[in-house]
C-alpha cells in the first residue's frame, strides 16, 4: 500500500519550495543590482575619464595659446594659462591613469599622450624662456625650427585614440546593460509560477520607472538649460554661467564682452506668417549666430526675438566690433537664402567687465541700454555702451 503525502506535508513543502524561489528571487535580484550598480559606476569612471582627457587638452591648447601671444607681443599677462600648466596637466594625466585602470588597451597611448605632453611643455618653455631673456626672433627661431605643431597633432591624434577606445567601452557598457537586463527578466519568468507574476511585473516596473527616470530627469535638466526651440542655452543657464565667467575674468583680471541682441523686423514675420514661420525663422537665425560666434563664445537665446553673446577675454574692443558685424550681416548673406519674406536685422549693445560693469546684473542692464540706443540710432547695428558710439 503507497503512503500518500499528508496535507500538511505538502503545505510544508510549498512553503519550503516557495521560501526557496523566494530566496533565489532575492538572490538573482541582489546579484543583479551589484552588477548594475556595477556598471553605472564603471560608466560614470570612464566619463569621468573623458572628462579629463578633454580637460587636459583644453589646458594644454589654453596654455599654447598664451604662449603664443607673449611671444607674439611680449605681453606677461598672456601667460597667465600658461604658468599652471604643469600641474594641471599632471593632474589630468593622473585622473586618466585612476579612472581607466581596467582598459589596458588604452595604457600605451596614455603613457605617449603623457610623454607628447611633457614634450610640448619644455618646448613652450623653451620658448617663452627665449622670448623673455633673448627676444622675439630668437623664439621665432626655436619655434621654426622645432616640431611644435607636429607634437600637437600627435597629441589630438593620441587623444582621438583615447576618446574612440573610451566610446567603445562606454557603448559596450550599454550593451552589457541591455543584455543584462533582458536575462534577468527572463530569470525572473522562469521562477515558480507562484511568484512570476508579481515578481515579473514589480521588476518590469520598477525598471520601465527607473528608466522613464533617468529619461525625464534628462529631459528636465535638458529642458531647464536649454531653449528648445533654437537648443541654446537659455537666460537662466546663460545667466548662472555668466556669473562664473564673471568670477573667473575677475580672479585671472581679464575683461570680458557681452552683446545684447534684438532683432529688427522679427514681429512682421511673426504677424505675416504666424508663430510657425516665425519659430523656423528663429531657428535659422540661431544657427547662422552660431557660425559667425568664434569657438570660445556663448550664444544663448534670452527670449522672444532677443539674444546674448558673451565673449571671455575681450581684449581687443574692435574683435568684438567685427564680431558684432558679422552677426549682423550673418542675416542678410547674400550668397545664402533670404531668412524671410521681410528684412530681418539686429540692434546690438555691447558692454564690457570691468569698465561698464562689475556684476552680472549691471553687465546685462548696460548692455541692454546700448541696444536700446542702436534702436533709436536706426537699428540694425552695434553700439558699445561705455562710448555709446555707433560701430
Amino acid at each position: 500500500m503507497r503512503l500518500r503525502p499528508s496535507a500538511e506535508i505538502l503545505i510544508l513543502l510549498a512553503f519550503a519550495a516557495g521560501i526557496a524561489l523566494l530566496g533565489a528571487t532575492a538572490w538573482f535580484a541582489l546579484t543583479s543590482g551589484r552588477a548594475y550598480l556595477d556598471s553605472d559606476a564603471r560608466s560614470d569612471r570612464l566619463h569621468e575619464g573623458e572628462r579629463a582627457l578633454t580637460a587636459l587638452l583644453l589646458t594644454v591648447r589654453a596654455a599654447e595659446s598664451g604662449a603664443r601671444g607673449y611671444v607674439l607681443t611680449g605681453r606677461a599677462e598672456y601667460l597667465d594659462p600658461y604658468r599652471n600648466v604643469h600641474d594641471d596637466a599632471a593632474a589630468h594625466l593622473a585622473d586618466l591613469r585612476r579612472l581607466l585602470p581596467d582598459l589596458p588597451a588604452t595604457e600605451r597611448d596614455v603613457d605617449l599622450l603623457a610623454l607628447e605632453t611633457r614634450q610640448k611643455l619644455d618646448q613652450m618653455r623653451q620658448v617663452v624662456e627665449q622670448r623673455g631673456t633673448q627676444g622675439f626672433e630668437a623664439a621665432q627661431r626655436t619655434v621654426a625650427a622645432g616640431d611644435g605643431r607636429e607634437l600637437t597633432l600627435r597629441i589630438r591624434a593620441r587623444a582621438d585614440v583615447l576618446q574612440q577606445a573610451i566610446a567603445v567601452e562606454i557603448a559596450g557598457e550599454m550593451a552589457r546593460s541591455v543584455e543584462r537586463h533582458a536575462g534577468t527578466t527572463r530569470g525572473i519568468g522562469l521562477t515558480a509560477a507562484l511568484f512570476v507574476a508579481i515578481v515579473g511585473a514589480t521588476w518590469v516596473v520598477i525598471g520601465w520607472e527607473l528608466r522613464e527616470r533617468r529619461r525625464l530627469l534628462a529631459r528636465l535638466e535638458q529642458d531647464a538649460n536649454h531653449d528648445p526651440l533654437t537648443r541654446l542655452p537659455n537666460r537662466r543657464f546663460f545667466a548662472d554661467w555668466l556669473t562664473y565667467a564673471l568670477a573667473q575674468a575677475r580672479r585671472d583680471g581679464t575683461p570680458l564682452g557681452l552683446l545684447y541682441i534684438d532683432l529688427d523686423g522679427f514681429k512682421v514675420v511673426n504677424d505675416r506668417r504666424g508663430h510657425k514661420a516665425g519659430d523656423a525663422v528663429l531657428a535659422e537665425i540661431a544657427r547662422r549666430f552660431r557660425a559667425a560666434a568664434r569657438e570660445s563664445d556663448v550664444l544663448a537665446r534670452l527670449g522672444g526675438d532677443e539674444f546674448a553673446l558673451a565673449v571671455p577675454c575681450a581684449h581687443d574692443g574692435r574683435e568684438v566690433a567685427a564680431l558684432a558685424q558679422r552677426l549682423i550681416a550673418s542675416l542678410r548673406d547674400p550668397e545664402l537664402p533670404p531668412i524671410a519674406d521681410a528684412p530681418i536685422g539686429a540692434s546690438i549693445g555691447v558692454a564690457f567687465y570691468p569698465d561698464d560693469a562689475g556684476d552680472v546684473a549691471g553687465l546685462i542692464a548696460a548692455a541692454d541700454d546700448a541696444m536700446y540706443v542702436a534702436k533709436r540710432a536706426g537699428r540694425n547695428r552695434a553700439v558699445f555702451s561705455a562710448v555709446a558710439a555707433v560701430a
